[in-house]
């Protein structure tokens, strides 16, 4: 019930609709609210841009609280080519390791495979980010290569760390996971 009075609210505050529109040329979008036991992911925004997909931003928030914890982004989406990327952020290292990103990560790729139907999800982390590199390892990415020196930060550049989940990968371990 709150997580549904959250997004009414959310909707009319913002949008007034459950409509996202598109920045470059104002189209609409319909994209989805997902929920799972503790969090609720709520859409921020959807937009094209040029030449490198379309990006879909979503807040994460704590439903006890009703309090955003963090983003989730589902980039450089390629409908055409059914592969897309994805952000997760969770600023306050007091919500790490709680569990959040792991739900946010699961509901999201859900929608990505199940309703999408994408076949394939990356991920690009600087190496200074270690434990990024590890959440996302726990959580099945696979490591496609590594890009040197892809990424510059406080005057030093850092090695880029590709990950991946394919869509059979996922549909194995959702197998695994019913019993």
């Amino acid at each position: 019930m709150l997580s549904s009075i959250c997004f009414l609210l959310y909707q009319e505050y913002f949008f007034g609709d459950d409509r996202m529109t598109d920045t470059s040329d104002n189209r609409s979008f319909d994209i989805k609210y997902l929920e799972s036991e503790r969090i609720v992911l709520l859409p921020l925004s959807q937009h094209i841009v040029m030449d490198d997909g379309i990006d879909t931003w979503y807040a994460i928030v704590d439903k006890e609280n009703s309090v955003p914890i963090g983003m989730v982004g589902i980039v450089h989406q390629h409908p055409e080519w059914r592969n897309t990327g994805l952000w997760i952020t969770i600023p306050d290292g007091h919500n790490r390791g709680e569990g959040y990103g792991l739900e946010a990560l699961e509901l999201v790729e859900e929608y990505i495979f199940d309703s999408l139907a994408y076949q394939r999800i990356a991920v690009r982390i600087a190496d200074c980010n270690q434990a990024a590199v590890a959440f996302f390892k726990k959580a099945g990415y696979k490591l496609e290569g590594v890009q040197e020196l892809g990424y510059f930060h406080d005057d030093q550049y850092y090695d880029v760390i590709l990950l991946r989940l394919l869509r059979k990968e996922y549909q194995n371990r959702q197998t695994v996971k019913t019993p």
